[in-house]
């Protein structure tokens, strides 16, 4: 697995390395003249750096954020669990990953995280 230092190197040597330019194409002779050349990227290199945040700091789901059938970590409970249904009120109904048992909670803030689980299987 990439260590959150690889990932931000990466970014920076992308970074360092987009340039635009005002250059035709090289082939049609013109050796002495002048070209300008300008960074780019920074925008893309932000995303970059917004995935590696997400991925390496992970911040807890806000109610909004939440769907039905969204696999989450239950942090009190140290537990992978699916969201079978939410109510308007942010009443929350769970499927346990290890008991398959099937619970109900009023959200808290701080309580889900976001993971990531292949879709391994059949359609």
């Amino acid at each position: 697995m990439l260590a959150r230092e690889e990932c931000e190197k990466a970014c920076l040597y992308l970074l360092s390395h987009c340039y635009e330019t005002n250059a035709p194409a090289l082939e049609n002779g013109d050796k002495d003249k002048t070209y300008t050349f300008t960074p780019s990227g920074f925008k893309e290199s932000e995303i970059f750096k917004r995935l590696i945040e997400e991925h390496f700091n992970p911040q807890p789901l806000k109610f909004e954020d939440l769907t039905p059938g969204m696999w989450v970590y239950d942090a009190p409970y140290e537990e992978i669990v699916r969201i079978k249904e939410i109510e308007s009120n942010e009443w929350i109904f769970l499927e346990c990953i290890k008991s398959k048992d099937l619970s109900n909670t009023f959200f808290q803030e701080g309580r889900f995280y976001p993971i990531q689980i292949p879709n391994i299987g059949t359609e």
